[in-house]
């Protein structure tokens, strides 16, 4: 029994297993049906996909695979302008007249197996999949020569999925209709290599200065057909290095290909990139259109600085690019620079302009330069940097002053023998010492003592924070030498009509911009946005405005006033190190002049100078034959002709206080006095804030005291290191380079013929003395107050409300009594009676 027993449980056991096998190899089967159903429906619906997009796709055009898609530029209306490319401009080749090392050369590098596939090569595009995936994505493409025909001719250059297929679909056709050296030759003749050159021919010529292919020589046909990849990346004009490197790349890939030997890839390898392009860098540029200035910039916006664009699609990817352009405004920009009638001292003097709507930012006009010629050349008025001289002070001293400090118009100021924080003496422009003025005659009149005095009581970090919301940032920390425009970087003439032109829209900031639209050849568009930002309080930008009124009116800018308009305006010029006076023999002279001003319509800043300190046996410079005046002409000139006769005023906001010429903050004559009357009545409560805020004071005083040291030694390091450097930067350097000589605490050299009488500046300088020093009183009693509009416009400016406390920073506080012009009693009769002749001298 127990043996029946246990072979019916057994068979049970037998007979359960079986069933579970069977449910599972049924659900095994469910599972792969169901799986093939999905791939076999993903597979119907990609291909359906695939057949909607392939049948979207544009026929092959014989017309349209000859000729590449230019892109055009539009101007402020919306009416076209130019077209980046033209197809007069480019020379085309017949494939017989390519030399086959140079078709190898091609293929080598872009599709080894072009002559094998049929129009697409799966193994290429399996291999760039790896790499990809190994070396990160955008390593390796895998797009053949014939499918880049397409793309640059048929479809549009922009990176989706849905291009590719389209691409993919349209090589396949093009392989059957066309050989495969009329596919080489439609690649060779439509290819961009950098610089404005399209096709193999004109490459050739804009490179090598060689028309006739069959001269080139293996290591000249490398780097050619190397460029393509990247052309700005590889261009032999900047990136000499970077274009050997590349034309080894290719040379190594024809040996593999066996289109050459080793010991020719050595030889070829041995070549100079240099030597291979000789000089041709100026030969191939177009000198006759005046919009080329304005496009470079543009170029710039879109490819260089913001990439929305690639070099590529810039010039060939069918895009509408409208721009803020004045077409009228661009070509008196242009003739102005060409001008006859302005006395350009020779050849190698150069100008750069910039021209801006004050209200808005957009660019209007750019001058590049007298001798400006294609995309790419050093432009003067838009990207090449130079120390702004004067033309720095009301953003590095006086606007922060009226901003952080509530200055008014009539602080006084001191104009007597000064140094620096390390102890290097600092001069003025004319020798001479003017003694007490106010802040306004200080402007007025370009003085370098009153204008350091008012960066060491604002504070390198605060004028440094203030300049940078004006789109001009400084290095770290901000030195001394900036009081008077001494930047070791510079700046363009571009960034300074945006810096000014914040003054002439009441303080509201706007990057310059060209593009407001591009349109894509695909139809899409994308708009551009520019976003402005409060730079500063309106009364500190309309008291700024009206010093600078007066600089143009009775100051050192009267040869760029324009009759009847009101404008603004301040000179800037950075004269010689006594150091290359005394090497080269040199008496008076400039190194660079500028003016920068502004209407309530359009802000303009010029740079005059020459791109080279020396050449050769020559030294240029500039000299006061009316050179140094240049700048200022081509302002009156080109401003008058765009000015109407009604052209409005500024217009005085709220906040300030006005009597007579001087200008005060409202809410800073309102604070000083009611502390003055609370001291008269002696307010417990008003002396007890006042003792809390002096405690305040002191212990920060303490605090700043060792970062005082700090700043000067690194001032004192860098002006030694400068002059250390300053002698082996004169043989044949660059503007940049020359830009570092005169970094040394450069004095403005403005015209000392030009002191003429100043109309009223007894009465006006007597009367501001004593106003302000009334003020200066009231601000003993009591801290002044800022707007909490102050508080939230940059973030480097999170100690604004120790504002008081901060004059002293970076040991810059000397002489602090005689900057407010609080002690004056200590001046002896003598330098009073000295004081009294300078003034009956002007």
């Amino acid at each position: 029994m127990s043996g029946n027993y246990r072979s019916r449980m057994e068979r049970r056991k037998g007979e359960t297993k079986t069933k579970r096998s069977n449910k599972n190899a049924a659900l095994l089967k469910k599972i792969l049906l169901y799986c093939l159903v999905v791939i076999v429906l993903t597979i119907m619906s990609v291909s359906i996909w695939i057949f909607s997009i392939i049948q979207d796709a544009p026929e092959l055009s014989p017309e349209e695979l000859q000729t590449p898609f230019s892109s055009q530029i539009f101007d402020e209306d919306g009416e076209f302008v130019t077209t980046l490319f033209k197809e007069q401009n480019r020379i085309k080749v017949d494939i017989q007249e390519v030399p086959d090392k140079m078709k190898q050369a091609v293929t080598s590098i872009e599709d080894r197996r072009f002559y094998q596939h049929n129009g697409i090569d799966i193994r290429r595009i399996l291999g760039a999949m790896v790499a990809n995936i190994e070396k990160g994505w955008g390593s390796e493409g895998g797009s053949t020569i014939t499918q880049q025909v397409v793309k640059r001719t048929i479809l549009s250059p922009e990176k989706t999925l849905t291009r590719k297929i389209k691409e993919a679909y349209l090589a396949v056709q093009l392989e059957q209709k066309y050989s495969k050296n009329q596919i080489l030759q439609m690649y060779l003749n439509n290819i961009y290599y950098g610089n404005g050159a399209y096709g193999l021919a004109t490459a050739s010529k804009t490179y090598f200065g060689i028309e006739d292919l069959s001269k080139l020589n293996v290591s000249q046909m490398a780097l050619l057909a190397g460029l393509p990849n990247a052309p700005s990346y590889y261009d032999p004009f900047d990136y000499p290095k970077r274009a050997a490197d590349r034309r080894n790349d290719v040379l190594n890939a024809m040996i593999v290909t066996g289109a050459i030997t080793e010991k020719q890839a050595e030889q070829a390898e041995s070549v100079p990139v240099k030597q291979l392009i000789g000089k041709q860098k100026k030969v191939n540029r177009n000198q006759n259109q005046p919009y080329k200035a304005f496009v470079d910039q543009v170029y710039h916006e879109l490819v260089v600085e913001r990439k929305i664009v690639s070099d590529e699609q810039f010039y060939q990817g069918g895009l509408k690019i409208y721009t803020t352009l004045d077409v009228d405004v661009q070509k008196k920009v242009y003739r102005l620079l060409k001008s006859d009638k302005i006395n350009y001292p020779d050849k190698q003097f150069e100008a750069g302009i910039a021209l801006i709507d004050t209200q808005t930012g957009a660019i209007r006009a750019v001058g590049g330069g007298r001798d400006f010629m294609a995309i790419g050349d050093t432009n003067y008025g838009a990207q090449e940097k130079n120390p702004p001289g004067s033309t720095f002070k009301p953003i590095i001293d006086y606007g922060p002053a009226i901003e952080y400090l509530n200055w008014s118009t009539a602080h006084t100021l001191v104009d007597e023998p000064y140094s620096y924080s390390d102890g290097t003496p600092i001069h003025e422009w004319d020798g001479e010492y003017w003694g007490e003025m106010t802040m306004r005659r200080a402007l007025a009149w370009s003085r370098n003592i009153p204008a350091l005095k008012t960066f060491q009581a604002v504070g390198g970090k605060k004028a440094g924070a203030f300049a940078g919301k004006l789109g001009i940032k400084l290095e770290k920390p901000v030195f001394e030498s900036a009081a008077i425009g001494g930047l070791s970087s510079g700046v363009t003439p571009l960034q300074l009509a945006g810096a000014y032109a914040a003054f002439g829209n009441g303080g509201i900031y706007h990057k310059p911009y060209t593009v407001t639209k591009i349109v894509f050849q695909n139809g899409k568009e994308k708009k551009m946005h520019h976003d402005s930002k409060r730079a500063m309080h309106d009364y500190t930008a309309y008291m700024i405005t009206d010093m600078l009124k007066t600089v143009i009116n009775t100051g050192t800018g009267t040869a760029a006033a324009i009759p009847g308009v009101p404008a603004a305006g301040k000179t800037g010029s950075t004269n010689i190190p006594e150091h290359l006076r005394e090497k080269y023999n040199i008496g008076d002279g400039l190194l660079d002049s500028w003016f920068a001003g502004y209407t309530t319509q359009y802000s303009a800043a010029i740079w005059t100078g020459y791109p080279k300190f020396k050449e050769g046996d020559s030294v240029h410079y500039i000299r006061y034959n009316g050179s140094d005046d240049i700048a200022k002409e081509i302002f009156r000139k080109l401003m008058g002709s765009l000015s109407e006769p009604d052209t409005p005023d500024f217009e005085k906001p709220d906040s300030i206080v006005v009597s007579g010429d001087v200008l005060s903050v409202q809410d800073a004559r309102q604070v000083n006095s009611r502390s003055g009357d609370q001291m008269k009545e002696g307010v417990s409560e008003s002396e007890s804030t006042v003792q809390e805020q002096s405690n305040l004071s002191a212990e920060k005083e303490e605090q700043k005291e060792d970062v005082s040291k700090q700043d000067q030694q690194d001032d004192h390091v860098n002006r030694k290191k400068q002059e250390q450097k300053t002698d082996k930067k004169l043989d044949n350097k660059q503007s940049e380079e020359r830009k570092n000589q005169k970094e040394e605490h450069p004095t403005d050299q403005e015209d000392p013929n030009k002191k003429t009488n100043e109309q009223g500046t007894d009465k006006e300088e007597n009367d501001e003395q004593k106003d302000d020093k009334q003020q200066d009183e009231g601000k003993k009693k009591e801290p002044s107050t800022q707007d909490d509009e102050s508080k939230q416009d940059d973030g480097s400016d999170s100690d604004e409300n120790d504002e008081n406390t901060d004059n002293q920073d970076g040991g810059q506080g000397d002489n602090t009594q005689d900057e407010t012009g609080e002690n004056n009693e200590g001046n002896t009769e003598e330098n009073e009676a000295s004081n009294q002749k300078k003034r009956e001298k002007l």
